[in-house]
């Protein structure tokens, strides 16, 4: 099952009909809105597709034009970035293992959850001023162990695992202007978060029934 509250029917609708389309056959649906469409845990606004394939940049976003009414935003060697009818959708070659098959669900193809949780730790690393990041990592917790997420990343992207650690409780860079509607109604704020994170780290081969 879905949790399509995470998108907007808008969005609902284009990612059903890229992922019904021969194009991106290659491509999953991964990040945010691939992990909260599992979890259904807080709202997602863009579509990041990947693949770990390399592909035609210009082609694909010739095709997206046409086909898609695509606004075109940036674009660089096997990475795509714009927008349709203003739904934020980014098509990137990440040339990395997936460390699971997909979540396909209702016709859409997802990454697996190990994979995400990789993802977001290596986006924590790299860029760690997103709150909902931190956010979905704590929400991951509920179905994997802190270490297991730790492998999954080691596993992904072949690198050590101890900044991670520092900068899952390094808090100082998190742009907290940019909001996040969370869909659970367990009344979850950032302190929550915060303090679970550092749970997460005491406890690292827990998976947690709540955060609190």
């Amino acid at each position: 099952m879905l949790y399509t509250q995470a998108v907007s029917p808008k969005t609902l609708e284009l990612l059903n009909r890229l992922m019904n389309d021969t194009v991106f056959n290659r491509f999953l649906l991964v990040g945010g809105t691939a992990l909260s469409l599992q979890f259904g845990h807080r709202v997602s606004l863009d579509l990041d597709l990947f693949c770990n394939e390399s592909f035609d940049e210009s082609a694909l976003a010739e095709y997206l034009r046409t086909a898609y009414h695509f606004h075109l935003d940036f674009i660089e060697k096997e990475t795509v970035k714009g927008e349709i009818d203003g739904v934020k959708l980014d098509c990137i070659a990440h040339k990395y293992p997936w460390l699971n098959s997909p979540n396909e669900i209702d016709g859409i193809r997802l990454a697996h959850y190990e994979d995400i949780a990789a993802m977001k730790l290596n986006a924590i690393v790299g860029n760690g001023t997103r709150m909902k990041d931190f956010i979905d990592i704590a929400y991951l917790s509920k179905k994997m162990s802190l270490n297991r997420m730790l492998n999954a990343y080691q596993s992904k992207y072949s690198s050590n695992a101890v900044m991670v650690i520092k900068a899952l409780v390094y808090f100082d860079d998190i742009n907290f202007n940019e909001p996040v509607k969370m869909i659970d109604t367990t009344n979850v704020d950032w302190q929550k978060i915060q303090k679970h994170l550092q749970r997460m780290i005491k406890n690292p081969d827990n998976i947690f029934e709540k955060i609190a």
